[in-house]
């Protein structure tokens, strides 16, 4: 079985590469459940708990107008299958998915414990 290059983003953690055996199920257990695939560009995936929500799984970071429930991955994608993540797209999302950038997260699962 191959390996894959992908960032794991979990709740109230900095993003972080891993290498990882490229199985369905192995996908399935980084993010505790069901998979859905969320395109963030042309050839970069998000791969998430598809019932983060109603799992009422931890909120983890912002998302264009929506939150991410749960850990997510950040995959490569071409051609509709999933391969690792480039160097220039690790920095990249990285950036992106950094605690820095998601402060209002923090601000809401405050909130939302009160």
């Amino acid at each position: 079985m191959s390996k894959i290059r992908i960032l794991v983003v979990e709740p109230s953690r900095e993003p972080k590469q891993l290498n990882v055996e490229h199985t369905l199920e192995n996908l399935q257990k980084l993010v505790g459940g069901l998979i859905e695939y969320v395109e963030l560009d042309y050839n970069t995936d998000l791969v998430c708990n598809e019932e983060g929500k109603l799992l009422s799984l931890e909120l983890n970071r912002k998302l264009g107008n929506d939150i991410v429930a749960g850990t997510f991955l950040i995959v490569g994608q071409h051609n509709g299958e999933t391969i690792s993540l480039s160097k220039k797209q690790i920095k990249k999302y990285r950036e992106m998915f950094r605690l820095d950038n998601n402060k209002e997260i923090e601000y809401l699962k405050s909130k939302l414990k009160k």
